[in-house]
C-alpha cells in the first residue's frame, strides 16, 4: 500500500498531472481500460499516455513505476516498451529503417514483446514496409507467416516457413498461394524453392495425375514425364487408352534420349497389340499382362506356336521358356509331349522341374523315367520325395554318402524291416572302408 501511495503521489507531479486518490480506482478502470486487468495497469497506461509528449518523461518514467511495484517483467516493463512501439509505428513521416531499428535496440528479445502485434499495428496504419522489416525482428515463423501472406509478400512468407522447419507451415503458404495465384504463376514462384517444390509434388501425387503431370510440363521434367504415362497406362481410373499414354512415354524419354527404356516402352505397345488379337481369337483374358504371364496362358491354352512365336520376337531366355512349357503341359496332361519335349535338347533347366510337375500331378511313373536323368547331388532327394526308399538308398550306397543312408533309414518304419537291414549293411561296409 505504502508503494502505491508513493507511486500516486509521483504522478500528481504537473508535468504528469494524474490527480488521482485510492477512491478514483474503479472510475479509472471505467475510463482507460474496458478489459479486466489491475488498477496498476491502468495507472501506468494513463502516466504513459498522459505524458507522451514529454519524450523525457514517459517510458523511463513508467517503467520506473513498474520496477517500483516490482511487477513482473511481462507486466511492467514489456508492456510499457510495447505500447511504446505501438504508438512508434504510427509516425509514418519518419524513415521505415531508423523506426524499426530503434524499436528493436529498444525492445530486444523482452519476455512477453509480440513484433508481430506491432508489425500488425503498422500495416493498420498504411506502413507496409515498416511492418514487414519489423517481422524479421518476430523469433516465430508462426506468427511470421500469416501476416506476411496478408500483406501479399509470398516469397518472404514461403521463406520464413521452410526456414522454420515446419511442413505444415510451409503446406499453408503453398495452399494460400495456390489460391491467389494463376496456376503458372504459382509453378514459377515456387520453382527457386526445392523444398516447397518436393512437399507441392508429394500433394499433388495424392491429389490425382493431371496435378502432377502440369509440374513436370512446366519444369521440362521429361523422363518424369515417361514415368507418370507409364503409371496412366495401368492405372484403372485412366479413362485414356493405354496405347496412348505408352507412346507419350516414348516421345518422352526418348526427348531425354533414353534409348533402352523407350524400345521397352515400343515393345510393350507391340505385346498390347499381340494381346488384344489373341483376347479377341480365344476370348480369355490377355490384356494387360506381363510377357511371363501371356506366354504361360497361351501354353496352357494348347497354343505352343503362338508361345514360341513371342518367345524369338520378345527373346525369352531358354530357362524361363522350358520352365513354363513344362509347367503348361503339366497342367493339359500332355505327358507323351512333354517327354517327346525332353528329349527335344539339352534341357537348361535340368530334369528336375520335370519330376516335381509329374509328382504334383501324382504321376509316380511318368516321374520315374526323369529320375534317372536328375542330377547326382539332388538325385537322393528326389528318390525320397517320389518315395522309392530302395531306389533311394542304392543310389546313397553308390555315392557312399553315409549321412543320406542314415536320413533314410530315420524315413523308415517297422514294415521296412528288409530295408533297414540293407541300410544297416551299407553303413557297416562303407565304415569298414573309412
Amino acid at each position: 500500500m505504502c508503494r502505491t501511495l508513493r507511486v500516486m503521489n509521483a504522478v500528481r507531479d504537473p508535468k504528469i498531472g494524474i490527480p488521482v486518490t485510492i477512491t478514483q480506482y474503479p472510475l479509472h478502470k471505467q475510463y482507460f481500460n474496458k478489459k479486466i486487468c489491475s488498477t496498476i495497469h491502468i495507472l501506468m497506461d494513463a502516466t504513459y499516455f498522459k505524458s507522451f509528449t514529454f519524450v523525457v518523461f514517459s517510458v523511463p518514467f513508467t517503467i520506473l513505476i513498474a520496477k517500483y511495484l516490482r511487477l513482473p517483467e511481462t507486466e511492467g516493463s514489456s508492456r510499457i516498451l510495447a505500447n511504446w512501439a505501438c504508438n512508434k509505428v504510427k509516425q509514418i513521416y519518419l524513415d521505415s529503417d531508423l523506426i524499426a531499428q530503434e524499436i528493436a535496440e529498444k525492445l530486444g528479445y523482452l519476455p512477453g514483446i509480440s513484433y508481430s502485434e506491432i508489425a500488425e499495428k503498422a500495416a493498420q496504419c498504411g506502413h507496409t514496409e515498416l511492418a514487414i522489416k519489423l517481422m524479421d525482428y518476430e523469433p516465430k515463423a508462426s506468427l511470421q507467416v500469416p501476416l506476411l501472406l496478408h500483406l501479399e509478400q509470398y516469397c518472404r512468407a514461403l521463406l520464413k516457413a521452410i526456414e522454420s522447419g515446419d511442413t505444415d507451415l510451409v503446406y499453408t503458404v503453398l495452399l494460400h498461394l495456390h489460391k491467389r495465384m494463376s496456376l503458372d504463376q504459382f509453378q514459377l514462384a515456387i520453382r527457386g524453392f526445392p523444398m516447397a517444390q518436393a512437399l507441392y509434388i508429394k500433394y499433388c501425387r495424392e491429389q490425382g495425375q493431371d496435378a502432377i503431370r502440369a509440374i513436370y510440363n512446366q519444369e521440362d521434367d521429361f523422363l518424369s514425364q515417361a514415368i507418370c504415362c507409364i503409371q496412366e497406362c495401368y492405372d484403372p481410373k485412366n479413362v485414356a487408352s493405354p496405347e496412348a499414354s505408352l507412346y507419350s512415354a516414348v516421345e518422352a524419354f526418348k526427348r531425354v534420349h533414353c534409348d533402352a527404356l523407350s524400345v521397352l516402352c515400343q515393345d510393350q505397345l507391340r505385346l498390347l497389340g499381340h494381346q488384344k488379337n489373341l483376347e479377341s481369337k480365344f476370348g480369355h483374358a490377355f490384356v494387360n499382362l506381363s510377357l511371363h504371364d501371356t506366354v504361360a496362358r497361351l501354353l496352357k491354352l494348347g497354343q505352343f506356336k503362338l508361345a514360341d512365336k513371342l518367345r524369338i520376337e520378345y527373346k525369352v531366355p531358354d530357362r524361363r521358356f522350358w520352365w513354363l512349357k513344362v509347367v503348361g503341359l503339366a497342367e493339359l496332361g500332355e505327358w507323351a509331349e512333354l517327354e517327346k519335349f525332353s528329349k527335344s535338347r539339352k534341357s537348361p533347366i535340368g530334369f528336375e522341374p520335370f519330376v516335381d510337375v509329374c509328382l504334383q500331378k501324382d504321376k509316380l511313373q511318368e516321374a520315374q523315367k526323369y529320375l534317372p536323368k536328375v542330377k547326382e547331388e539332388v538325385k537322393v532327394k528326389y528318390y525320397i520325395k517320389a518315395g522309392l526308399l530302395e531306389e533311394a538308398v542304392q543310389c546313397a550306397y553308390e555315392q557312399k554318402d553315409d549321412d543320406a543312408l542314415l536320413y533314410i533309414q530315420s524315413k523308415c518304419n517297422a514294415s521296412n524291416a528288409t530295408l533297414m537291414e540293407k541300410i544297416n549293411s551299407y553303413l557297416l561296409q562303407l565304415n569298414s572302408r573309412k
